[in-house]
């Protein structure tokens, strides 16, 4: 137990008042020790003992460190801060302290010893991307989101927003950021996951930059790759923070950067539902409605020219499947092009065979995207695709599935899920079905053009098996179609 503070009589003058009172914040906070304040404030005990000397006035961000640390409102004491400051002409915010380090007895064992030689700045990062200026619809989930961002308790839940490729995750996600940006002052961080494993874009190398951006001088990193993310998810802990991880394809990817933070908060975008992340809160995005598609043509190439083409407008977002990405890319289109009636590039889509090819403008393609989920598919999967390609149609169902690759009704759900995890599928509201997107289709009928390249792998009685059960696949998938003679 160290030593007891001298008494501090709070009537001799702003800086003991102010000292007196940081006392009485640690004593409701449990009157935790020096040492322990410096797990979670990265100052040194000696720093901190010295803030509630009476001395001197601390510096602002000693004052919001040990506040912050001891569960204070971190608004109201940078005002009292600025306050005594301007009535005493001290406390320059931005001179440091810096203090020798602490004996190895006193080094935290998070990773946070790393500061004791210094005063980590409190920089404020501002890292998202642009967000989208035309970005429409999406109210009703951005509600939803807003208010399990605001929901009251212990700790601020991840957020893990998912849906099929091209529905507009991280257009949403940032969107979201805007609407809630005043509940979270310290800044965002960003980190696009896609390419995660390459080029530094392993969460080690996400969390070095994320310290480097939070502050954390460079000598002052720890080496060691656990502590490395103890001092992140301190200082996650620590501040009011947005973080948005785009891109996670797997829960591996994303779980060493989520942490206890009481007024931060992670959002994640995946194609994959991430069911293995446990108390997280979830939103699933759909695609567009026929309204939301329609206004994001009318305000990417102009309102008027979509009321005058009402019709045909209406077509494209038929065609395109009212996917956001596609609409997005069509609406573009259409705007670099006034002299175009709509009604032509409408007809340009309705050829299912080029459908893909006019999915493109600039470094920005439908089939990219596809391909790139389509790869990454076990080969299973892959033969799964292909199926769709060949018959066509909008729906079909584990038991279609199963008859055309011959294995259990369980085997066969399970693959029609990850296929929906891979952003290639969605499920339908009938229970069982799965709906096939007319783009998912037409993307799928190319790859039925080309080899298939799992056809050497299955010998010729194999493939004559493989033959009669499609047709099985066939026609069990028009029955499960609107309209269908058997199932209504």
């Amino acid at each position: 137990m160290g030593r007891p503070e001298r008494p501090l009589d709070g009537s001799t003058g702003p800086i003991a008042a102010f000292a007196h009172d940081l006392r009485v914040l640690r004593n409701r906070a449990g009157n935790p020790s020096y040492r322990e304040l410096a797990r979670t404030a990265l100052f040194a005990p000696s720093v901190l003992s010295s803030a509630a000397s009476g001395h001197r006035l601390p510096t602002l961000a000693v004052t919001l460190a040990f506040v912050s640390a001891c569960g204070g409102d971190r608004a109201a004491w940078e005002r009292r801060w600025r306050s005594v400051a301007g009535q005493t002409g001290g406390g320059v915010e931005a001179r440091e302290e810096r203090v020798a380090a602490p004996p190895t007895a006193e080094i935290p064992a998070d990773g946070a010893h790393a500061l004791a030689s210094g005063v980590i700045h409190l920089a404020r990062p501002a890292q998202l991307p642009m967000g989208s200026r035309t970005f429409v619809g999406r109210e009703r989930n951005l509600a939803e989101a807003a208010g399990m961002i605001g929901a009251t308790g212990p700790v601020k839940v991840p957020l893990v927003v998912s849906g099929p490729i091209g529905v507009g995750k991280t257009a949403f996600a940032l969107r979201l950021a805007e609407e809630v940006a005043a509940d979270f002052p310290d800044g965002q961080l960003y980190a696009d996951l896609s390419n995660s494993g390459t080029g530094g874009r392993s969460a080690n190398g996400i969390v070095r930059g994320f310290l480097r951006a939070l502050g954390v001088p460079a000598h002052l990193v720890p080496d060691d790759p656990m502590q490395r993310i103890g001092l992140y998810r301190s200082l996650l802990a620590e501040r009011r923070l947005f973080v948005l991880l785009a891109g996670v394809s797997d829960e591996g990817q994303v779980r060493p950067l989520l942490g206890q933070a009481t007024h931060s908060q992670v959002v994640v975008t995946s194609r994959a539902r991430l069911l293995g992340l446990e108390d997280t809160n979830r939103i699933e995005l759909d695609t567009f409605t026929r309204t939301e598609s329609l206004a994001l043509i009318g305000r990417i190439a102009g309102g008027n020219r979509v009321r005058a083409e009402h019709d045909a407008t209406d077509a494209i977002a038929d065609l395109c499947g009212d996917l956001p990405l596609a609409i997005n890319i069509v609406g573009r289109k259409i705007a670099a092009r006034p002299e175009w009636a709509i009604a032509y590039t409408a007809g340009q889509l309705a050829d299912r065979d080029r459908l893909m090819d006019s999915l493109c403008v600039g470094d920005v393609n439908v089939r990219d995207r596809f391909a790139s989920a389509y790869e990454h598919l076990p080969p299973a999967g892959r033969e799964a695709i292909h199926h769709f390609g060949q018959n066509g149609a909008g729906w079909t169902t584990s038991i279609g599935v199963a008859a055309a690759m011959g294995s259990t009704i369980e085997t066969a759900d399970e693959l029609l899920e990850s296929v929906v995890d891979a952003g290639l599928l969605q499920r339908a509201n009938v229970a069982g079905r799965y709906a096939v997107s007319r783009l998912v289709s037409a993307f799928a009928a190319g790859l039925y053009r080309e080899p298939n390249p799992l056809a050497v792998a299955v010998p010729m009685a194999g493939r004559r098996a493989r033959k009669n059960a499609f047709e099985a696949l066939r026609h069990e998938t028009v029955r499960t179609l609107p309209g269908g003679s058997s199932e209504g």
